[in-house]
């Protein structure tokens, strides 16, 4: 045996065969073997949308390793590698977790993750490689000998990628061969098959036992290369927390995105990263095709998801295709009505039941003119800008009803609408009747969503996937709803009033770079006609188009940071909320200071057409009290509103903000308050008071 840590080629005479071991030797791993394999899982449970957790996937692995070795009396890593996935397969499919997926498409997920995981933890040991490429040049015949519970194919697309594939003659893995280095078989099985003199061969590798005892017990000659600074990591990265590991990535982002330097509220990437891992996974699950991000807040979402999918794809068959839908509240609305006399307006009735004539008028994009004379055969010129109590309830309402030139105009513009937004559809080629209409969108509620649904009379199911949903829709089975970062459904717990708190600030970091769709035109490329509010359009080239690429450089942080370690849905959500906790109460003065300035452009497309954020002072004795004692007892319910006092104070009274505002107090009352409420009084109060209720 001849131990080295160096140059090694000069010692190989010319002619020699070589055997080289492959990990630790070759290339090296970043991370406990084992601990790939739980990679491994994360990356099959995403790619395929299984519901199941990482560790439960990495323990059916293992179990079934133990179980095929006892079974064949062999070892683990000399099981044949299609025999161990079809095992892993039938017990997938036995738990009902893998469902209209064929066992040929699943092994070839199998395979690619192997390859897609080892590949993210590895790197090549460049001493080894150069020496090997001068005994190559030599004229010496090398060989890749590993003992690996993969098949020869998954060695070969690895040695490929490393760009290493031409200097070895055959690959020779212990799974394929059914033999072992451990066992030391393996030497005299490739002695055999390669019709070699064992004194001519040099087995090269960093395992005394397996490559160089049970090499030198088959008369071959060995050259011993520790590799102990490298082979630590096995030892270093055995005792990993998902959990701290998570935080260290939460905490590296919030330094990132809090420096002077750097555009102001930036750290909401995190909320928009959970939410598109979350969304593709959702996807993967219901094996959707298509999926229509809604205008606006949805062109940054599919930017993100793009890209998201684009690092994480196993092949380009896996790409769900994306598309952006320009549409808006009153585009949806316009081309979802029925005739006047049929017609509820349930939207406008809910949202906006206080409305004037004109403010009414101005849904249904009627020109200046044509509204002026509506108004003026009416006689409401003096009330024309008053708004109405339950509008649609009024005797003005009434009278429009009746009015054969708003009635004309009325059926004229939706049925018109409705031709144009159909071709607009059809330019997707998308099966929606059998595939169904699936939205991405940033939430809240769904007014689009059951807009859309109304507009295909209830004969295609809309599904939507959003960022949040803070408000009760009258769900059926054809309109289901997700909300993947907080939801009302199925109730509304702590971490949803805690994420939900600042949802005007996500629809201005979210905003778009064109206008609002108003209508639909057959003769414009894009179908549509758009409205960019002044303000909308200065707020957003000054200061939102900054923020959205510093998160996008963010969020390509993100993807590399967390692909690295396998964490759970409940980690991601716990840190997330701790996370919202964090910025929205300590947000400083430059970020309070630019979230107001970027409120200016804060536009409503519909209803009342109201402009800028307004946050209400006008509060009782009786109102204060009542909200005092819902903060004593659930003060996640009053986050959103601590989240205007700062702003409030900001414009109106900066001293006491600065001098006075008790944010640590704040910040570790409600920590404090979430602790005691889960630690000891959960269990004994669950069953008769609201103020208990949790979910992950």
């Amino acid at each position: 045996m001849k131990k080295t840590s160096g140059s090694f080629a000069d010692t190989v005479s010319s002619g020699s065969v070589i055997f080289c071991d492959m990990f630790d030797t070759l290339v090296h791993r970043t991370v406990h073997p084992n601990y790939v394999m739980r990679l491994w899982a994360k990356t099959m449970i995403r790619e395929l949308g299984l519901d199941i957790d990482i560790d439960e996937l990495y323990f059916i692995r293992k179990e079934v390793e133990i179980y095929l070795s006892e079974k064949h009396k062999v070892l683990h890593i000399e099981i044949p590698y299609e025999l161990l996935i079809k095992e892993v397969y039938n017990r997938l499919i036995c738990c009902d977790l893998v469902r209209d997926i064929s066992f040929s498409k699943f092994q070839n997920y199998f395979e690619k993750t192997e390859v897609t995981v080892e590949l993210k933890v590895q790197f090549l040991n460049e001493n080894t490689v150069k020496e090997l490429i001068k005994i190559k040049n030599k004229g010496s015949d090398l060989y890749c000998v590993t003992d690996f519970y993969t098949s020869k194919k998954v060695i070969l697309n690895i040695l490929q990628s490393h760009k290493i594939e031409h200097l070895f003659d055959d690959v020779f893995v212990s799974s394929e061969c059914e033999k072992s280095k451990h066992n030391g078989n393996f030497y005299t099985y490739l002695i055999d098959i390669l019709g070699l003199d064992p004194t001519h061969i040099i087995m090269i590798g960093d395992n005394l036992k397996h490559d160089i005892v049970n090499a030198e017990k088959s008369n071959l000659n060995t050259l011993y290369i520790p590799n102990k600074e490298f082979s630590k990591t096995k030892i270093k990265y055995s005792y990993g927390s998902d959990l701290k590991d998570y935080k260290q990535i939460v905490n590296s982002l919030y330094k990132r995105c809090n420096s002077k330097h750097v555009p102001a509220n930036s750290d909401y990437i995190l909320f928009y990263f959970i939410y598109i891992e979350r969304l593709y996974f959702k996807l993967k699950k219901a094996c959707i095709n298509d999926i229509f991000f809604l205008s606006r807040e949805g062109l940054y979402f599919k930017k993100l998801f793009d890209f998201y999918q684009s690092y994480y794809a196993l092949t380009d068959e896996d790409l769900i295709k994306t598309h952006y839908l320009k549409t808006s509240r009153q585009a949806s609305m316009i081309v979802s009505l029925e005739s006047i006399d049929d017609e509820a307006f349930s939207f406008l009735r809910n949202k906006y039941p206080k409305l004037s004539p004109k403010g009414f008028l101005n849904n249904f994009n009627f020109d200046d003119d044509l509204i002026n004379e509506i108004i003026t055969r009416l006689n409401l010129e003096s009330i024309q800008s008053i708004s109405i109590p339950n509008f649609l309830d009024s005797d003005v309402f009434e009278a429009l009803k009746q009015n054969e030139l708003f009635v004309t105009h009325y059926d004229k513009t939706r049925l018109e609408q409705k031709a144009y937004f159909d071709a607009y559809l059809k330019s997707f080629n998308v099966d929606f009747v059998t595939d169904g209409l699936h939205l991405a969108d940033i939430g809240w509620g769904g007014t689009m969503q059951e807009r859309l649904f109304d507009y295909f009379k209830g004969e295609v199911k809309v599904y939507a996937y959003y960022l949040g949903i803070r408000e009760v829709y009258n769900i059926t089975d054809t309109t289901k709803r997700f909300g993947l970062n907080f939801s009302v459904y199925p109730y509304t717990s702590y971490s949803d009033y805690i994420l939900s708190g600042n949802i005007e600030l996500n629809e201005q970091l979210l905003s778009a770079p064109h206008g609002s769709t108003i209508s639909y035109d057959i003769n414009s490329p894009t179908f549509s006609n758009e409205f960019h509010q002044a303000d909308e359009k200065r707020i957003y080239k000054d200061h939102i188009s900054k923020i959205q690429n510093f998160m996008f450089e963010q969020f390509k942080i993100l993807i590399n940071d967390f692909d690295k370690i396998c964490y759970s849905r409940e980690i991601a959500q716990e840190q997330m909320v701790n996370y919202a906790l964090r910025i929205g109460i300590f947000a400083s003065k430059r970020k309070i200071s630019k979230m107001i300035k970027i409120f200016e452009g804060f536009y409503s497309n519909v209803g009342d057409f109201s402009k800028g954020l307004t946050i209400n002072t006008d509060r009782s004795k009786k109102d204060i009290l009542v909200s005092v004692k819902t903060f004593i007892l659930r003060p996640e319910k009053m986050f959103r509103y601590l989240l205007r006092v700062k702003p409030y104070l900001f414009t109106k009274h900066k001293f006491l903000l600065f001098a006075f505002f008790p944010s640590y107090l704040i910040y570790w009352y409600i920590k404090f308050n979430i602790w005691i409420r889960r630690s000891f009084l959960m269990k004994q109060f669950y069953l008769k008071y609201t103020y208990f209720n949790f979910k992950k």
